[in-house]
């Protein structure tokens, strides 16, 4: 297996969370993309660190808006013009249900169009981060392409929550997705399962209407844990990709013996489907004490679900997404990637 790592995966940058009303520092952290590179150290993985601006990347057109990459290229150089302006962009009004379609052209309009939440800010080095982390994620599949079987893709932060034209949830662009185009270029069938806590909303918007990508998204009951407003059973694809978008809400406070069953759904759903490779959102907050998550999975069980993984036989490729029990994250990520290298067919 070979990883391929963003320069920028351990830097501090991201600014600041709104969580439950009150502003906090970012939980996607310094320290996180350590711990997980040490974990791949720990398994003696080939690590190719991917030099930024060194990845043609057509997919990220293909994939998201080009207002909106305008956006995140220019928001924090135009907002830090305006009189007393913070160093991180934060919107405080956005389009609603009365007022949907964006007119404004100041910097806090253009905020609150693009940038959908309280957990993304956009501060003076955004750009170059998330870049750089789709450069990654892209080589990452291009690897697969070149006939690596297997891959891990390690970069901050987060891409799952990503949609087309808006950041959500501390993701700005959609990294599985791009690496899900770039498969495409030559596999007929791409798979994506996200076992982040959270439901990876951007990847289902991303492919809602798609029937060469199944999207499955394992997850926290949206009702209690963000983001709130979806990832619930009902949401099934339209159109062509009817019946190609799966949500597996689970239960807080479930533990491996609750959630298993549901992993094994989520995998044989991905057999019947056929795909000629697989993606792995590997978020490691659904470990118990998370404090953005709400389940109870110990270490030891991500190696149970690797070793699942594997069973599938098929070439597969990993990409990082949240875990925010630092201390945890080294011994997480080694348990999930040897349950999956030890169980390979």
């Amino acid at each position: 297996m070979k990883a391929y790592i963003s320069p920028f995966h351990d830097h501090h940058w991201t600014g600041n969370a709104l969580v439950r009303g009150r502003l906090q520092p970012h939980h996607d952290a310094q320290g996180r993309g350590a711990q997980v590179e040490a974990a791949l150290q720990d398994l003696q993985l080939q690590c190719v660190y991917v030099s930024p601006g060194s990845v043609m990347m057509p997919e990220l057109h293909q994939v998201h808006a080009e207002d909106y990459l305008h956006y995140l290229q220019t928001a924090a150089a135009e907002w830090s013009q305006r009189a007393d302006a913070s160093f991180e962009v934060r919107p405080n009004i956005w389009p609603n249900r009365y007022f949907p379609e964006m007119k404004g052209s100041l910097p806090v309009a253009k905020a609150g169009y693009y940038l959908g939440d309280g957990a993304s800010p956009v501060v003076a080095d955004t750009w170059k981060h998330v870049h750089s982390g789709a450069e990654t994620a892209v080589s990452g599949a291009q690897a697969m392409l070149d006939g690596e079987r297997e891959v891990y893709v390690l970069s901050r932060p987060s891409g799952h929550h990503a949609m087309r034209d808006m950041a959500m949830g501390g993701s700005f662009i959609a990294n599985a997705a791009l690496a899900v185009e770039r498969l495409r270029s030559r596999f007929a069938r791409v798979a994506v399962l996200d076992i982040d806590v959270h439901h990876g909303n951007g990847t289902q918007q991303l492919f809602y209407d798609r029937d060469d990508v199944l999207t499955i998204s394992i997850h926290g009951d949206p009702d209690v844990i963000f983001p709130f407003i979806c990832g619930y059973a009902d949401e099934v694809g339209v159109g062509a990709g009817e019946g190609f978008n799966l949500n597996i809400p689970i239960a807080a406070g479930s533990e491996i013996a609750q959630y298993r069953p549901q992993f094994e759904r989520a995998l044989q759903r991905i057999a019947d489907f056929h795909p000629e490779a697989l993606i792995i959102a590997a978020g490691y907050d659904t470990f118990r004490g998370d404090p953005f998550g709400n389940l109870c999975l110990d270490t030891v069980d991500y190696s149970v679900l690797g070793a699942s993984l594997a069973q599938l036989n098929l070439p597969t490729l990993f990409i990082q997404e949240g875990g925010y029990v630092i201390d945890a994250l080294r011994a997480n990520t080694r348990s999930l990637l040897s349950g999956f290298l030890d169980k390979r067919p």
